[in-house]
């Protein structure tokens, strides 16, 4: 096949027309007066798109406030090679680029303003702990690929950075509201309300912003039983920024407060007291940076981030004596049924500190350099039995060189040491070839690692009743994933036409993937979590997105990802979407009223093909003090089957909501 997709890539290429005819089409005369599209998740640092050797995606602000989506993991359907959706429960989402796995899908890096939010205790993210609002949010970039020679291990198949605008863009106050049908649930409702106020003194910025969501979830299962699902978040965060010809500071503060309904335990000799299981999960986080110029060719950027995450789930059951004789090893009557609360708890707090050196001696060179130490600590009683620390330490180095006038090299390492798994070396080598100053191709080769996180090397998992721990499942250590990616693509962003369009191919060879741990049970009965295997995959794919804007308002985002995966695993062919498109159309159809349309196609993802259909009106007015928009839409899914999970399926298809959104 990667002979096929290369065929391709060079038929596409010449069908663009020669670089002489681009020019003509986006010569430099035309830039004069438009932007040229500039990107900081390669390197960490600023750097114009046409010139990154990686495949990227940008959704940026004006895309993600007209899509009028309310949470953050929902815009990544938007971004070729992802698929996204609820797993467990509503509250469990899961961001899944190329499969491999969905229980616990642990292998992309999530940055929210250069703060990893990803957990390397118990490998995954926590999409509806975030503490960041939707609406708080500038762009999102996206690195489709392996990007650990700047971000580090766990940077294996992609890394999400979520940037939030400056305080200095929100300037006034603004109420956003959301109530609708529910998106799961036949019966139930789903509302949102948002609310921030911005000011500014001096040089000082501040942006306050927070918001309340409830989403109500599942009612019945495949079979028709009741489900326990449905969840409240309430997020909060503070943004101060000091800026001014030589420096920028700024302090971020977040809190988020997760209630919500989980699923029951469902096995012989337990019974429920409460029929609704509780999580109760509060998250916070701080953040200060400081980045400075020392000269009109050196910046330094230091950066302090302190993370605490709290979670407890509670069971309110009876259990038979036999149930306590077997598995907690006590010696009590076999039919004599006890009462109390079964309890599931972590507790992970992460310090990580970061130094970055950018020095430009000259037009042709650029190195970005940085240093970090991480600390994450880690105690639950129910999957540790105690506590444990892991240090990491990171150094990395990052050269874009302009060896020819239209030719850029961009190549990079990461070195990291790990106190629970050693040393690792990630690197990577890119080329672009300018054709115009917005046309280019390019050519990455990267390699990554997953290294097995805490729970995979330490974890002791055992069921607490009534303070009592059962017969814990231990793991065995794992060694780290590895993955090799080669791309190659073509990039064209043609201002006059407000058109911009990027193709990409690629080849993914992972190696040593770890397959997820058994269930409790299997693993005390088998005498480890691990399942005593790895195993390989090869995944080659094309991948392609375009975005249109007209001078009158209207936009077009349309992407296409189609994907083939070789392997011997079968559990990871159920993982996957070989074909996933999406198409997003917003247009003005009178002064004031604008039309809105999203279609997303999601074949045999995770098994079931998912097809979703939404359109919505908005009204929108304007004058000096206040604007105005407000709106009615509906939503259909165009398939009757199940979402990700067989039991994720609603018996009502369709849906209607309203909103509105005031700033003033």
């Amino acid at each position: 096949m990667t002979r096929k997709l290369f065929g391709l890539f060079l038929g596409f290429i010449v069908t663009t027309g020669t670089a002489q005819e681009l020019e003509g089409l986006d010569s430099l005369d035309s830039l004069i007066f438009e932007d040229i599209p500039v990107v900081v998740t390669p390197a960490k640092v600023e750097q114009p798109r046409v010139e990154v050797s990686s495949t990227l995606s940008i959704l940026d602000g004006e895309f993600i406030r007209r899509t009028n989506i309310q949470y953050v993991e929902d815009l990544l359907f938007f971004v070729p090679g992802f698929f996204v959706g609820p797993y467990s429960n509503s509250y469990d989402k899961i961001a899944v680029f190329h499969g491999t796995e969905l229980d616990r899908y642990r292998r992309i890096q999530v940055l929210v303003n250069g703060r990893s939010v990803y957990s390397s205790a118990y490998a995954r993210v926590d999409w509806a702990a975030l503490s960041v609002n939707v609406e708080d949010i500038e762009r999102i970039e996206v690195n489709r690929g392996p990007n650990a020679s700047s971000y580090g291990v766990n940077s294996f198949l992609a890394v999400i950075n979520i940037i939030t605008r400056s305080p200095l863009e929100t300037l006034g106050s603004s109420v956003n509201i959301s109530h609708g049908m529910g998106q799961y649930s036949a019966d139930g409702f789903d509302s949102r309300l948002y609310a921030q106020h911005s000011a500014i003194k001096d040089n000082w910025s501040v942006r306050a912003s927070g918001s309340k969501g409830y989403v109500a979830g599942y009612e019945e299962d495949f079979d028709g039983n009741a489900r326990q699902d449905g969840h409240e978040r309430s997020t909060g965060n503070v943004l101060v920024v000091y800026e001014d010809e030589k420096q920028t500071i700024d302090f971020d503060l977040g809190v988020t407060q997760l209630d919500a309904v989980v699923g029951k335990i469902r096995t012989t000799g337990v019974s429920y007291v409460d029929d609704e299981p509780e999580l109760d999960y509060q998250r916070e986080h701080f953040k200060t940076a400081w980045e400075g110029v020392l000269s009109p060719e050196h910046t330094l950027k230091a950066q302090y981030f302190y993370e605490k995450s709290d979670q407890v789930e509670t069971h309110d059951i009876g259990v038979a004596g036999i149930v306590l004789n077997t598995l907690f090893g006590q010696s009590v009557d076999n039919s004599t049924i006890y009462y109390g609360d079964l309890v599931t708890d972590l507790k992970e707090t992460r310090h990580d500190i970061e130094l970055q050196s950018t020095w430009t001696p000259n037009h042709d060179y650029r190195f970005v350099n940085t240093l970090s130490y991480r600390q994450d600590e880690v105690y639950s009683k129910t999957y540790f039995n105690g506590g444990y620390t892991e240090e990491l330490l990171r150094a990395s180095s990052n050269l874009s060189y302009r060896a020819l006038d239209p030719l850029i090299i961009n190549g990079g390492v990461m070195w990291e040491h790990s106190k629970l798994t050693g040393e690792y070396v990630s690197p990577q080598l890119g080329a672009t070839l300018k054709l115009t100053p917005q046309a280019s191709i390019r050519a990455n080769v990267s390699k990554a690692y997953r290294t097995p996180d805490l729970y995979d090397q330490q974890a002791q998992w055992s069921y607490v009743f009534n303070g009592i721990r059962s017969i814990p499942a231990n793991a065995s250590g794992e060694e780290a994933e590895e993955i090799t990616s080669y791309e190659i693509g073509y990039f064209q962003h043609v201002p006059r036409l407000g058109l911009t369009y990027d193709l990409s191919f690629y080849r993914e060879e992972l190696r040593k993937l770890v397959p997820s741990t058994k269930k409790y049970e299997d693993a005390v009965a088998d005498g480890s979590l691990s399942r005593g295997y790895t195993y390989d995959a090869d995944i080659e794919g094309v991948e392609f997105e375009v975005d249109w804007r007209h001078s009158n308002g209207a936009m077009v985002r349309a992407t296409a990802a189609y994907q083939d995966t070789q392997t011997e695993e079968e559990k990871l062919l159920v993982t996957v979407a070989p074909l996933v498109t999406t198409l997003f159309i917003s247009a003005p159809l009178h002064e004031n009223i604008w039309f809105n349309t999203s279609y997303i196609y999601g074949e045999d993802m995770a098994e079931y093909d998912y097809k979703l259909l939404n359109t919505w009106l908005a009204y929108k007015v304007s004058n000096e003090k206040i604007d105005f928009s407000a709106g009615l839409g509906g939503s259909k899914r165009l398939d009757e089957n199940s979402y990700i999970r067989k039991n994720n399926i609603s018996s009502n298809r369709t849906r209607y909501y309203l909103f509105a959104n005031l700033n003033f």
